[in-house]
This record gives structure tokens, C-alpha cells and sequence, in this order.
């Protein structure tokens, strides 16, 4: 039996329930979808085939410039196929304009370059076992890693220091003095725990199963090692100023795979 559902939905929160599919999450650029179909076997999105759980939980994202039309197809061990057409509409960001900002936080001394491009290839090269963890860690739901702190950057913006368009922010920073508990967002193993990075200072990267990965960077204190297995709301380092850092700050970030997705989405998200 083939079941085709066909829906244009837009860039409103979103809970399908069809059948024995349930979607939770927004479809804008920048967002997370978590699916749960119970009995599914197989879940593709646009002919990529996903990561499902025993329980039939499966996760996606979009980058934070990525829209159109995707077709998520769930096959069950009935033989039943359910599908669905979605449309993900564009989100709009801020600009952030800093002045007066010194310049070794606007470019990086040409005296650092080998040592930058030396640390983005390590990054990328613990960033290829990201996708190993095939349960879905995060079921638990997802905690706020700062617990007091004032927000001081927005996922998505873009930083323009002293006149010179930078890259788009990734994350979500949030300031709080050096030394504040910084807890994990969710269930996880630990794949990268570095220090003393050019960029990122000291940093904490997890994985929290079937691409979903988490970062926390500039710490003054990493309480976790590699291989560690992280439990949600678990003290995971402190707050610092490390790397290139204007103040004490966390900086959060939250990735599908390499796409970049909003931190602060997950923490309304009830599943």
C-alpha cells in the first residue's frame, strides 16, 4: 500500500501527526526537525536515507541559509510508504555593527595563519566521526547550557568589525563572569576536548547521535575528556575568555551533521 501525503508547511511551528508519523520543529532555514514514526524501517529525506532508532526516532536540519522543497518518504514494516512535501521558507538575521574594535580581533596576524589553517584541519578531521552514533542520545530533551548569563549575540548574525563583513555568527554566545558552570544541552559522548585554539580557545565538542553534535568554546575549564559519555544538564567546564574573545562568554553551538542550526530553537522543543 502506498499512502501519499502531500503538504506545503510553512515557516509556523509544526507538529504533523499522519498516520503513524509525528514531526516536531520549524521549517525555516537555520531550524531541527525531530521525527518519530514507530515501526518505520526506513526514513529518506530527498533520497538520503536517515538514521532511525528502535523506536523509530530520526532528526533533521537545515543550514542556515538552506530552503526549498524536500520530500520526506517513511517506509513501515507493514510495507506501508508515507510521504510528505515540505517547503522550507527563508529566515531573515540581524546585522551586528561593532566599531573601534581592536584589530587582532577583526584579522588574525599573518604570524598565525599556519597555525589557524593547521587547527580548522584537525577540527574537520574529529568532525568525520560525528554520524558514528546511531541511537538518538538527545530524547531526553534539551537544557540551556548557561544557566544565568546575558545574551549577547544571535544565532545567524552577521558581525561587521571596524567596516569588514565577517563570517555569519554559528552559534549563540551568552556572557556570564569566568568561572560559571557550563552544562551540557543534552545526552552525548564526548569527541573532542582541545585546548588553547587559536579561534575557539578551549572547547568541548559532542555528540549527541545521528549527526546531532553540540560546541562549546572560549572555556576557562573542561571537566570531560574524549570519550566521555555526557549525561543532560552535566557541569561539562566553566565559562572563560580563551581564544579570540572580547570578554567572558560561552559560545553554543548546534549542528545536523555540518549544518548550522539555531541553538535556542531546540529549547522550546517538547517531544
Amino acid at each position: 500500500m502506498y499512502r501519499l501525503i502531500i503538504g506545503i508547511i510553512l515557516f509556523l511551528s509544526i507538529n504533523i501527526s499522519a498516520g503513524e508519523l509525528k514531526l516536531i520543529g520549524k521549517l525555516e532555514s537555520g531550524s531541527l526537525i525531530i521525527g518519530k514514526a514507530e515501526g518505520a524501517i526506513k526514513v529518506t529525506l530527498n533520497k538520503e536515507e536517515l538514521p532511525i532508532d528502535e523506536n523509530g526516532t530520526f532528526i533533521f536540519g537545515f543550514d542556515r541559509d538552506e530552503t526549498g522543497t524536500y520530500f520526506l518518504k517513511v517506509k513501515y514494516a507493514e510495507g506501508n510508504i508515507e510521504a510528505h512535501k515540505l517547503t522550507v521558507e527563508k529566515r531573515e538575521y540581524n546585522i551586528q555593527r561593532i566599531n573601534n574594535m581592536k584589530k587582532k580581533y577583526v584579522t588574525a596576524p599573518n604570524k598565525e595563519l599556519d597555525r589557524i589553517a593547521k587547527e580548522r584541519e584537525i577540527k574537520k578531521e574529529y568532525r568525520t566521526k560525528i554520524g558514528d552514533v546511531k541511537k538518538a542520545l538527545y530524547k531526553k530533551g534539551f537544557y540551556k547550557p548557561v544557566k544565568r548569563s546575558r545574551r549577547s549575540s544571535v544565532f545567524g548574525s552577521q558581525r561587521i568589525l571596524n567596516g569588514v563583513p565577517k563570517n555569519f555568527h554559528n552559534g549563540v554566545d551568552y556572557a556570564a563572569p569566568r568561572g560559571t558552570p557550563v552544562y551540557a544541552m543534552t545526552d552525548g559522548i564526548v569527541v573532542q576536548a582541545a585546548d588553547n585554539f587559536y579561534y575557539s580557545g578551549n572547547f568541548i565538542l559532542i555528540d549527541h547521535g545521528q549527526g546531532l553534535n553540540s560546541f562549546y568554546l572560549h572555556l576557562s575549564k573542561k571537566d570531560v575528556k574524549e570519550g566521555d559519555i555526557i549525561k543532560k544538564g552535566q557541569e561539562i567546564g566553566e565559562i572563560g575568555t580563551t581564544g579570540r574573545s572580547t570578554g567572558p562568554h560561552l559560545h553554543w553551538g548546534v549542528q545536523w551533521y555540518n549544518k548550522r542550526v539555531d541553538p535556542e530553537y531546540l529549547l522550546g522543543m517538547k517531544f
